[in-house]
């Protein structure tokens, strides 16, 4: 009995050494935890307006042809928009400058174009190219270039993760023209720049050229023509967009740029001589007015 009550002291010493090296070793193991859990914490954010992080700029807009029509004097009176089916889809058109660069706006009609009919409608610009070429250029041009761009107001293209995001996406159609056979020539399609469709709400430039003036085949414009337009068309889009045109560029057999040998919109000597006139009459007419009132 004896050996038991010294056996007993000596027991319950040993059970509790042994429970304080547990404690130690899970005291030291939460030291490590709470010291490797403090190292991978964030920084803390101190209150305030959160930091945006900048948008990338665009890439520089295409150097543009000496003979190109850039739409730098503000004259747009060479383009139209048609609308000749279910699908056309209805705009007005503007000269809008980015970047100090000048192009030409489609911009969409909303009761036109919708979230419900975006991806069926086709935008169409028609470029009356008799106000920009003489009548013996018209049987040189062989082909022709230009610049397109999308640029959207909405989030309705939805990306690979599911996300609605505001990018124009696929910038992508077509052009053609009427002949002197008098029948429609579709001469070429353009599809994607691959820069920033998908990335911001404007894509850089999406350059398209194609020849479809083929004289062994009377595919050409002429003189005797009433007519001599160049519809560009865009269609097949994944978002609710506007398009912009810039550096309309027509060439020759060889390659060379055409001059632009007359001012899109300019006036006859008889139409200038009616608005000077009837600038004048104005001007009397105020200067009369301003005098009776003083009277």
């Amino acid at each position: 009995m004896k050996k038991f009550w010294i056996a007993l002291p000596l027991a319950l010493m040993m059970l509790a050494a042994t429970a304080c090296g547990g404690e130690t070793a899970t005291s030291s193991q939460d030291d490590n935890t709470s010291s490797e859990t403090e190292s991978k914490a964030p920084v803390a954010v101190t209150e305030g307006e959160p930091e945006t992080k900048p948008e990338p700029t665009h890439a520089p807009f295409p150097e543009a042809n000496p003979n190109a029509l850039t739409f730098d004097d503000g004259d747009i009176s060479m383009a139209s928009i048609v609308v000749d089916d279910d699908q056309s889809c209805e705009g007005t058109l503007s000269v809008e400058i980015i970047d100090g660069n000048a192009m030409l706006k489609f911009t969409y009609d909303p009761a036109s174009l919708t979230a419900d009919n975006y991806s069926e409608m086709v935008q169409k610009i028609m470029i009356d190219v008799k106000q920009l070429l003489a009548p013996e250029q018209l049987e040189t041009v062989y082909s022709i270039s230009f610049d397109v761009y999308g640029e959207t107001d909405q989030a309705l293209f939805k990306n690979d993760a599911g996300e609605l995001v505001m990018v124009p996406g696929w910038i992508g159609g077509g052009a053609g023209t009427v002949t002197a056979d008098g029948k429609w020539y579709d001469f070429s399609e353009f599809s994607g720049s691959g820069i920033n469709e998908y990335d911001m709400s404007r894509s850089d430039a999406c350059h398209a050229e194609g020849k479809f003036m083929l004289a062994s085949a009377g595919k050409k414009w002429d003189a005797t023509m009433e007519e001599v337009g160049l519809q560009i068309m865009r269609w097949g889009m994944q978002n609710v967009t506007s398009t912009y045109i810039d550096n309309i560029t027509f060439y020759d057999e060889e390659g060379n740029s055409i001059p632009l040998t007359r001012s899109a919109g300019a006036a006859d000597p008889g139409q200038e001589e009616n608005t000077e006139e009837t600038a004048a009459e104005s001007a009397a007419e105020a200067t009369e007015a301003a005098e009776d009132a003083a009277a």
